[in-house]
């Protein structure tokens, strides 16, 4: 009996933690798909290592957010997705795809560490 009632304790909880997860996953979605750098920036450590189209910097996070803002100003997005995603203890990261208005196809992979909050730490665009 006991050991049920455990049991079912540790699903729940690791079932809430799942599910923030993937609300996080699906608001940072809604940013890409809409190129939303400003929103999305709201996920960003304070120090943020980007890897666009295989130009890779380390930024401040307000730097991040123009190198970003400028990117979708250059591939203006038509759709966004997320397609596989992995929930680890401390580093956590999703894949997803990226289809721009000029035809684009582009692979984005957010790599996100629980730090004092849910923060952004890499983000990665590359052509698919």
């Amino acid at each position: 009996m006991y050991v049920w009632l455990l049991m079912s304790c540790f699903a729940t909880i690791a079932g809430a933690y799942g599910d923030n997860d993937q609300t996080l996953f699906d608001q940072m979605a809604k940013y890409l798909a809409a190129g939303d750098a400003e929103a999305l920036s709201d996920y960003f450590s304070n120090t943020v290592e980007f890897d666009l189209l295989s130009d890779e910097v380390m930024y401040s996070k307000a730097q991040a957010t123009l190198v970003l803002k400028r990117f979708f100003e250059k591939y203006p997005p038509k759709s966004f997705a997320f397609k596989h995603s992995s929930d680890k203890q401390t580093v956590k990261y999703a894949i997803g795809i990226l289809h721009t208005q000029a035809g684009n196809v582009l692979r984005v992979t957010v790599f996100i560490k629980e730090d004092n909050g849910t923060k952004i730490q890499q983000l990665r665009i590359e052509e698919n």
